[in-house]
């Protein structure tokens, strides 16, 4: 009798170490597996801290995120990550030298130095700031960026950079972050009234602060709370489409949609800061000569505003084991700004840094506690939230990487569909058809199983604006309507029209169609890939996709027309 394997056997160890290369190599090394496959698009990141703050592995450091977004599973993008630090005692350490996943370090960084900062170096810049500053600009003891830094971060930004930018309770990150324009209205930054005239962020102690801690394995709140397995629930907000007669679906905002569905959690903390609509509008800034128009306006004269996307809430009574009770309250935690529509850079802004810190993800330093001192990676439910924010880690290099950088990531992604397992096996026989002959039908069932198998390495609010990229010019030429899951805030509010109440026509049909005309396109054109295929379809690929969704477009405007006159033949 032959005994059953154990995992102790050569051979099963040989199939361990074959799951843990797939895992952990090929999605970096695909080209050695396919080499047609497409080149990835790199985006360069700048992860900058000050004062306490670092990428270490202290409890303040950010080396978790760093890791995270370094290893995003991603076969078709590459983020490359320098950290700096604005202080010129940083130690190593605080710079994660000689760490792998970090391209770069930099103690003393400066925006106007520039060989730390320059145009065309970054994609986008993020900011976690922990200094305070009670002063206007160049206040050197504070480290607060001067004129002609305010002036290097402002052309990033007009040039189309996006940025991060974040602190904590009070006035901590005023000093790197609460001068910048756009950034310093989308937060509050200052524990007094600021120097814009903002209303101050609430403190550390007192009944008012933003206290979120969930009670975790304890019979009560205790501070470390912020460094279990228990994460705190946050409230997306969901915007609506209205497209005349199309369904009206709602999304949450791209940052909160993650591959397993909403991105409902984030960690949790005793005293948080708080994100805010701008409470200027017309405001516009010169620094060194360089003028900036904080909230420019659309083509059409619109001036486009910040969202906010996300709320928190601070359950009543918490104590943080010696503070006072908190009164129940809610805020926001995320601010986002879609400069696309300006032509100029994205931004975001979060509550707090505790939400990206080791400290609030994988515990405590010598915490006693055996949960407090692993964090997220104490159970399976811990695990899972970490997941959901990790998600959102990914989510703002994404979203804000410049509109040339995403475009990659689109066309990388769809290039991959064409040889993924799923799609190959489930509609070989569609795949062979030529473009011109196949049927509406085709074109959906091609596109359906494209656009679920989107969902390894894109959530559905990523796939859906794919698509939409696609056929957004189509629909407004065919049908004269406007389809925008995440309409952006304006000035002075536009009337928008209400939602059809009998929703006639599916959206996700014709953007099946599309998709699935896209992908046919594709094979039609490299049916027979080489090791050039890649670099070939870098250079053709918008014009062989635009005639695979073009035609599948056509074909779901003729049935959906042909339909009509059925319905119209039996109403009469």
């Amino acid at each position: 009798m032959i005994d059953r394997p154990t995992l102790l056997d050569p051979a099963n160890q040989r199939i361990q170490d074959l799951i843990r290369e797939r895992i952990t190599r090929l999605p970096f090394d695909l080209h050695e597996l396919r080499p047609w496959y497409w080149r990835p698009c790199v985006v360069r990141i700048l992860m900058v801290s000050d004062g306490t703050l670092d990428f270490s592995l202290a409890d303040f450091g950010l080396r978790t995120l760093v890791e995270v977004i370094h290893g995003t599973p991603l076969p078709h993008t590459r983020f490359q990550i320098t950290v700096a630090h604005r202080s010129t005692f940083a130690s190593d350490a605080m710079v994660a030298t000689g760490v792998p996943s970090v391209t770069r370090g930099i103690k003393g960084f400066r925006f106007d130095d520039p060989d730390h900062f320059a145009p065309g170096m970054y994609d986008q810049v993020w900011l976690f700031g922990i200094n305070s500053s009670f002063q206007l600009p160049n206040s050197t003891w504070s480290g607060a960026p001067g004129e002609n830094e305010l002036k290097a971060i402002a052309q990033f930004m007009d040039d189309g950079g996006g940025l991060f930018a974040t602190g904590d309770h009070g006035a901590l990150g005023s000093a790197l972050c609460g001068h910048i324009p756009r950034v310093r209205s989308m937060r509050k930054w200052f524990a007094g009234p600021g120097p814009f005239g903002n209303d101050g962020t609430p403190g550390m102690g007192d009944e008012d602060r933003h206290d979120t801690n969930r009670i975790g394995h304890d019979a009560r709140t205790e501070f470390d709370d912020q460094s279990d397995d228990v994460p705190q629930p946050i409230q997306p907000r969901y915007f609506y489409s209205r497209a005349g007669t199309f369904r009206r679906l709602r999304w949450p905002h791209p940052l909160l949609c993650g591959p397993m569905g909403v991105i409902d959690v984030m960690p949790d903390h005793p005293h948080e800061g708080e994100c805010v609509l701008p409470y200027e509008t017309d405001r516009s800034f010169n620094f060194g000569g360089y003028a900036v128009h904080e909230w420019p306006m659309d083509g059409s004269g619109n001036r486009v505003m910040p969202q906010l996307v996300s709320f928190n809430s601070v359950p009543a009574g918490n104590t943080a084991s010696t503070k006072a009770p908190t009164r129940a309250k809610t805020y926001a935690g995320i601010c986002a700004y879609d400069g696309d529509r300006t032509s100029v850079g994205r931004c975001v802004t979060d509550a707090t840094w505790h939400h990206f810190v080791n400290v609030n993800l994988v515990g405590a330093l010598g915490n006693p506690d055996p949960v407090k001192r692993v964090g997220f990676a104490a159970s399976a439910s811990g695990m899972a939230a970490f997941e959901k924010i990790k998600a959102y880690y990914r989510n703002i290099a994404i979203w804000l990487s410049p509109v040339g950088k995403r475009q990659c990531m689109r066309n990388g992604g769809i290039w991959l569909l064409l040889w993924e397992s799923r799609l190959v096996e489930s509609v070989t026989d569609g795949l062979h058809i030529p473009l011109k002959r196949a049927e509406f039908s085709v074109l959906c069932a091609i596109g359906r199983h494209a656009r679920d198998a989107m969902g390894k390495f894109a959530s559905q609010c990523q796939s859906l604006i794919w698509a939409l990229d696609w056929i957004r010019p189509l629909l407004i030429k065919e049908l004269f309507i406007q389809v925008d899951p995440w309409p952006p805030e304006f000035e002075k509010p536009i009337p928008q029209p209400g939602p059809d109440p009998v929703p006639w026509v599916d959206l996700d049909l014709l953007l099946d169609a599309a998709v699935g005309g896209a992908i046919l396109a594709l094979r039609e054109e490299f049916a027979e890939p080489d090791e050039k295929s890649g670099d070939r379809a870098q250079k053709s690929f918008d014009k062989v996709v635009n005639i695979g969704v073009e035609y599948g477009l056509a074909l779901a405007i003729k049935d959906l027309r042909n339909n009509n006159e059925k319905i119209l033949g039996l109403l009469k």
